[in-house]
């Protein structure tokens, strides 16, 4: 149809709009993942390390929402990612020194990013 209501997302244009944004971040995660041999880009202190959550949050508060054109990837994906992700942190957050209450509380909130993005990804799949 083109255009389906006066929504700002309601639009085909918008729509294909929307996968482009969402299949860049999901592509920006991939790629820090990219080399199996090698855990340096998902380093806390590395640009991967960094990045992913905020982008996979970025990526689950488009997708939460039901926008037609919004892609998000497989449980299995999110899964293995957050597994990779958060062994390679606690196998080397202690290496930078951080105050305990820090390290606890990043890891919360890196647990909780991963397992909010799993459960979004359970449901698009249900």
């Amino acid at each position: 149809m083109g255009t389906w209501g006066p929504g700002n997302f309601e639009d085909d244009t918008v729509a294909d709009g929307l996968s482009e944004i969402t299949d860049d971040l999901i592509a920006k995660i991939a790629e820090q993942f990219a080399d199996e041999d090698d855990d340096t880009a998902l380093e806390p202190d590395e640009w991967g390390g960094s990045m992913v959550p905020a982008w996979l949050e970025l990526l689950t508060d488009i997708s939460s929402v039901g926008r037609v054109g919004a892609t998000f990837p497989d449980s299995s994906t999110v899964a293995a990612w957050r597994d990779r992700y958060l062994r390679v942190w606690d196998e080397y957050i202690d290496e930078l020194d951080p105050d305990e209450d820090y390290r606890v509380d990043r890891l919360a909130v890196l647990t909780a990013t991963f397992e909010r993005a799993i459960d979004l990804a359970r449901t698009r799949e249900a």
